[in-house]
This record gives C-alpha cells, structure tokens and sequence, in this order.
C-alpha cells in the first residue's frame, strides 16, 4: 500500500507535506527576486548576492523565511553552500557523526592549509567528487566547497 499524507495524498504528490531534497531543511529563507533557497539566513553567498546586485547599482531585497513546500518547482534551485547534507549535520549535532568531518590539506590559490572535509554524498554532473572544507587561513576559519583536486590528505 502507497503511504498517504494527512490530507489523503500519496506523500511525494504534496506539496504540504513533501520532503525536502538531501541537505535542504523545510524551513529556510530567500530574497525576493532571488534565485536560490538558502539554510541559512547569513549564508556567505547569499551575502554575496546581496553585495553583487549592490555593485550593480541593484536594489538589494530583504531576506524573508520561506517553506520548502511552498517553492513552486523551477523557481528556486537551493543553495550550493548551505543545502549540503555537510551543512545540515554541522548545524544539527544530533544528526551529525563525529565519523563525517575528516582531516585534510585545503588548496587556497597556491598554498595548502590544514583543515577537514566531508564529502558529498555522490558525484556531481561534471564527474568530480565534491566536500565541504573547513581550515584556517592566518587565523580565520574559513568554510568552503571544493572539488577532489583542490584537497588531499594531510602532509
């Protein structure tokens, strides 16, 4: 027997009770006039974003909450940042296994610092395993994607 949500529909047809996609929480925020669902409402690249349309002489649009279900298919794409199933076990300890962050060196421009990874859970379009790294960098913590070249294990 198909599983049925509470209003009686089979639960992936629902746009109430549909679940969200890996590494994207149910409730997360968005600008009006953006194209991406962010996590976190101080997403860097969300940050980004905002300071790009600034540049541009762009109004830059407030950050308001929004439901996953209530994202109508092809307007949002979420974030590559903070829709990581990465992102979500660092920000949920509960679900997060000590086991999924491991050490590594991180290539940024043409050094490599210390730092750890966990990677996604496939790979991507272009073939290439992806992570989320976190390192220090003259002593700011820095995180960031980056793909198999750009890391490798420690010295």
């Amino acid at each position: 027997m198909d599983e049925r949500c509470r209003h009686d529909l089979l639960r992936g047809q629902c746009a109430d009770c549909k679940p969200p996609p890996p590494g994207v929480r149910a409730h997360g925020y968005r600008t009006r006039g953006g194209s991406a669902y962010h996590n976190d409402p101080s997403c860097d690249w969300l940050a980004r974003g905002q300071r790009y349309a600034a540049a541009r002489g762009q109004d830059t649009r407030a950050v308001v909450p929004i439901h996953w279900a209530n994202v109508r298919p092809g307007t949002l794409e979420p974030c590559e940042h903070c829709c990581t199933t990465a992102w979500v076990a660092r920000h949920n300890p509960a679900v997060a296994p000590a086991s999924a962050w491991k050490p590594c060196e991180v290539l940024d421009g043409e050094l490599w610092y210390d730092g750890h990874l966990s990677w996604e859970a496939a790979r991507r379009e272009d073939g290439l395993w992806w992570a989320e790294v976190r390192y220090s960098r003259d002593g700011q913590m820095l995180t960031a994607v980056r793909n198999e070249n750009a890391v490798r294990p420690p010295q």
